[in-house]
């Protein structure tokens, strides 16, 4: 197993482009060293952790912590992780000087101050942990929309957590187990997860908006922030400039920054890049393609058409500095692995693997990359938005055939996960789970439990996907549309709002106003670019004809070989309907479960069914 180190990178002031770092901006080891975080509540011993983290080790009294952004005061032991929004004022309000504005020392004072209760007065993408010697205690907090990711595990009085899940496995604090819950979220789920799960037994994630507590042996999850339903009193014209406020607002905020953008010509990131340049210049812009993309694209319903016309415009119009990133079918395959180590999980393939091509080529002349991801997300978007009536009771909007899915499975193993029985009964849970108010419409409810679904499972995945494909390529991401202001606030517009003039995502064109012109605000929804050449399908299929003739593949243990060889003998066309989201079709399902062998195979992974 390999734990890609650096895949949680966080950058020196230098990365600043000159200028000091703004408070709340990451921090970093000497060299840019990656940022990793691990600690262990309640073990006797920590020795057999270390090595795990590069990050300087801190232990008190059966406690430990390892990671670049720390602190220490008395018994106590504090430390943060990505970026504080509110660091400045909350420093302020603590009578903090300015030596100790470290994002810990932050935390530290605010613990002190608040308690347990810190957590409510923190802002923005950071993760924050507090292990507290005197009072027997643990508090980690996750960020209010899961911009930050955090695994745990808990038994027998110990609490382990670290931002990485085979950073867990590495250090010892549990065996690489998977048992039948963990095979239906691969088969039935993935590449997404249910909120909290991972496919690792007595491994979890903590979810967004949550703080995990721990008072000697009493473990409990504390919810500290949720959607919220509630009655939109804004009439149409007031709720489009508060939505341009608020992405304006959330724009300002990484500014100080200097990022650059990643401009796919769609409606999302052309306007983040149109607010960027009218507060900075130059504006570094960057767009991916795939070798013979030009000469094999066919238009569908999902992506209609090629994005270049788009970017162009967008360039020309904004006046930014543009890159056009191409990458080669072969370097898209060779990379699935290594997509696989900078998640600790299998992924959207390709889809992945290309994001982590493309952070790399920007890397070099940008630190912070500003992101159109989760726009569909907040102003809905997805296809299946457009139905009121398309959630149905079987499965998830955006998840394929489930007979293909099981359908790959040995008949025993099939057998005994029922896939089809766990995915419905997670979906109902969740939708079980959605709050709604009193007046809402049949239309406007069953939109809101889409929403809803699509926030937990969908842009979660999306979330995981950038952070880590990013990180790990030294480069950090920046999600406007994922402030939660934003999110709280258009969560509650009603559907004929954000549908306004009849159009997916009505609401933000309204609130683009004539800042683009009308063929790029008006432009209809194309997902992130995939490759349409035949040869990376080719190449996939020889990935998995060699994974077959190794009788040590673990998937076999699992999976149907006959069936594996008539998947990879069918269409394969990147134009099929999808089999997850928009954009895994036929190529990106083999790779996917190439991507699940390669994920059992290098963790040793033990299957108990």
């Amino acid at each position: 197993m390999r734990v890609a180190r650096a895949a949680r990178m966080l950058f020196a002031p230098a990365s600043y482009h000159g200028r000091d770092a703004p408070l709340g901006a990451p921090e970093t080891g000497k060299g840019g060293a990656a940022m990793e975080l691990l600690g262990i509540f309640h073990k006797k011993t920590f020795m057999e952790a270390r090595g795990v983290c590069e990050a300087p080790y801190i232990e008190k009294g059966g406690h430990a912590l390892s990671a670049r952004d720390a602190a220490t005061s008395g018994g106590v032991m504090a430390c943060a992780l990505g970026r504080m929004r509110n660091a400045a004022a909350l420093a302020e309000e603590l009578g903090l000087m300015r030596e100790e504005r470290s994002l810990a020392r932050i935390v530290l004072a605010a613990y002190a101050r608040w308690g347990e209760d810190y957590i409510e007065h923190i802002e923005g993408p950071v993760l924050t942990a507090v292990l507290d010697r005197d009072a027997d205690a643990l508090i980690l907090c996750r960020d209010r929309v899961g911009e930050r990711r955090v695994f745990y595990t808990a038994a027998d009085g110990c609490v382990a957590f670290a931002d990485h899940p085979d950073m867990l496995l590495e250090a010892g604090c549990l065996r690489p187990v998977i048992d039948a819950d963990g095979l239906r979220e691969l088969f039935g789920l993935g590449p997404a997860r249910t909120p909290g799960k991972t496919p690792w037994r007595d491994m979890y994630a903590l979810e967004p908006g949550c703080a995990l507590v721990a008072r000697g042996e009493n473990v409990r999850v504390r919810r500290y922030f949720r959607l919220e339903a509630r009655e939109h009193e804004d009439d149409a014209a007031a709720t489009v400039e508060t939505v341009r406020m608020m992405i304006e607002r959330a724009v300002d905020d990484v500014v100080p920054l200097r990022p650059a953008s990643m401009l796919s010509g769609g409606i999302d990131s052309t306007f983040l890049t149109a607010l960027l340049r009218k507060r900075m210049e130059p504006v570094r812009t960057f767009s991916v393609d795939y070798e013979g993309n030009a000469r094999h694209f066919r238009g569908t319903s999902f992506q209609p058409e090629r994005d270049a016309p788009y970017i162009e415009l967008a360039v020309e119009r904004i006046g930014c500095e543009h890159t056009v990133v191409e990458l080669k079918q072969a370097a898209l395959a060779q990379a699935l692995e290594e997509a696989v180590d900078a998640r600790g999980f299998p992924g959207m393939a390709d889809v992945d693997s290309s994001l982590l091509l493309f952070a790399r080529k920007i890397a070099p002349q940008a630190r912070f990359v500003l992101s159109g991801e989760c726009g569909d997300e907040v102003f809905g978007g997805y296809p299946w938005f457009r139905d009121a009536h398309s959630l149905n009771a079987e499965s998830f909007p955006w998840s394929g055939s489930l007979e293909l899915r099981a359908g790959v499975l040995k008949r025993r193993v099939r057998e005994k996960l029922n896939i089809r029985k766990y995915v419905r009964e997670t979906l109902a849970d969740a939708v079980a789970r959605v709050e709604h108010t009193p007046h809402e419409s049949a239309d406007d409810r069953c939109l809101r439990t889409m929403q809803h679904l699509c926030f937990a499972f969908f842009m979660a995945n999306l979330q995981e996907r950038a952070l880590a494909m990013c990180e790990h390529s030294h480069v950090e991401v920046l999600t406007p549309f994922a402030d939660e202001r934003l999110l709280q606030y258009v969560y509650n517009v009603p559907w004929e709002m954000k549908f306004m003039g009849g159009r997916e995502k009505g609401l933000l064109r309204e609130a683009v106003g004539t800042l683009l012109p009308e063929s790029l605000r008006y432009r209809k929804k194309s997902p992130y670019p995939k490759t349409c050449d035949p040869e990376y399908a080719r190449i996939v299929c020889g990935m998995l004809q060699n994974l077959l003739a190794d009788r040590k593949s673990p998937l076999l243990h699992l999976a149907d070989a006959r069936a594996l060889e008539r998947l990879a003998a069918s269409d394969l066309s990147p134009t099929q309907t999808p089999w997850f989201g928009q954009l895994m079709a036929g190529p990106q399902m083999l790779a996917y479960l190439w991507q699940v062998n390669v994920w059992m195979r290098d963790r040793h992974a033990e299957i108990a069914l």
